[in-house]
């Protein structure tokens, strides 16, 4: 029985040694990013599309660092922002002054698209690539999935709580005053009794961990998705929830930027509709330039009159096109129906076999770029842990 008990302890001891050490490694981890990111301005970038395979494929994350446009050189591939749109990554092909003395004109091309960008652009500073990894963009998506990083909260805060939980000490010899110091520690622990040694080792690591989780939280937000809508991308005037009238309609504005899209592809644009208990009815046009609270300050073309939109989640073609090319869109929706009710409408754009989706209606958009409640969640649940534990140390101190 002893035996048992034993091997049990001893198990246990090394489980947990086990688990705290590389819950430990990744909050160093995060520490250090942490650092970089505001330290070196590093960052991290996902690729979904494949414009730069085979040297950047499709899935991979990339390491970013932030330069002046000073320092690029050609055939870096560097990450630019562009204004009111998302940033492209891409390989510079050319480089001219530009009109300051701290500013550059770079022409940008994927490596797997047959022709440059459109424009080059004008820039100041830029984000260029030091190395990258492929397929890791996946595993840092399914990280940030709510149930993993759920299980992972209660997880950290378990485990710290295990750590720093008041366990039994090993019952003291009859001969203990004639022990030299430290005789205590270096004893084999009886069965079911961790050393003082141990204990130790449990908190510092613990401790560890704790700091980690803390100092390292940006590390448990995703990776922006600089380079995930290279080819295509959306803008609009939508998102969350809005109240539909049957004579006033609500007018969805979108802008289609499929200008980094090859010169002999071909833009697709689909809507669909899912909900219940509601009617809805559309019109949908396109206009030369963005649409504005006026209307469409150019030429407006009606792509479809009002029909009604079946909210089965079929796709109801709207545009097809020749690439490059940007679309602006007006879609006005009047509704009617139950008014417990609703319905979400999602405008696809494809090109390139690249989809990119915008949506609006019932469902509310998670916001991005910028600190979620969530995020807190797991500092919350390792800081309720630890005070957990110390409160029952203490009372234990107190009997």
């Amino acid at each position: 029985m002893n035996a048992a008990v034993r091997i049990a302890g001893r198990v246990g001891r090394a489980l947990r040694e086990t688990l705290l050490t590389l819950a430990a490694a990744g909050g160093v981890a995060c520490v250090v990013l942490t650092i970089l990111a505001f330290a070196g301005g590093y960052s991290l970038i996902m690729f979904r599309t494949g414009s730069m395979s085979p040297t950047i494929p499709a899935g991979s994350v990339a390491l970013v660092q932030r330069i002046p446009a000073s320092d690029l050189a050609v055939g870096d591939v560097t990450t630019v922002d562009r204004a009111g749109e998302l940033p492209i990554t891409h390989r510079i092909i050319d480089i001219s002054p530009g009109p300051t003395s701290a500013q550059r004109m770079i022409t940008m091309k994927g490596d797997a698209n047959q022709s440059a960008d459109p424009a080059p652009y004008t820039i100041s500073e830029a984000r260029i690539v030091r190395g990258s990894l492929p397929g890791l963009a996946y595993v840092i998506v399914w990280l940030g999935s709510p149930w993993v990083l759920g299980t992972i909260t209660v997880g950290a805060a378990l485990l710290v709580t295990w750590a720093f939980w008041p366990r039994a000490r090993r019952p003291a010899p009859a001969d203990a005053e004639d022990e030299p110091p430290g005789a205590a520690d270096d004893a084999p622990p009886s069965p079911g009794f961790a050393t003082r040694r141990e204990r130790r080792l449990d908190r510092h690591v613990a401790s560890c961990v704790a700091i980690g989780m803390l100092a390292g939280l940006p590390c448990l937000s995703s990776a922006p998705p600089a380079g995930a809508a290279e080819l295509i991308s959306i803008t609009s005037n939508g998102g969350g929830t809005h109240v539909l009238d049957a004579v006033r309609p609500y007018d969805w504005d979108l802008d289609i930027d499929a200008a980094s899209a090859p010169a002999d592809g071909e833009l697709t644009i689909t809507l669909r509709g899912e909900g219940h208990g509601v009617e809805l009815s559309t019109v949908v046009r396109s206009c030369t330039t963005r649409w504005d609270g006026s209307g469409c300050p150019g030429a407006a073309t009606t792509l479809g009159i009002a029909a009604p939109l079946r909210l089965d989640g079929a796709e109801k073609p709207l545009l097809r096109q020749a690439t490059p090319g940007v679309v602006h869109l007006r879609i006005s929706v009047t509704g009617s129906g139950d008014p417990s009710g609703a319905a979400t409408l999602i405008l696809r754009a494809t090109a390139e076999q690249t989809s990119v989706e915008q949506s609006v209606g019932a469902t509310v958009l998670p916001a991005t770029g910028g600190p979620s409640p969530a995020l807190l969640a797991a500092p919350a649940a390792v800081l309720t842990g630890l005070g957990a534990a110390l409160i029952a140390r203490h009372r234990r101190r107190e009997r």
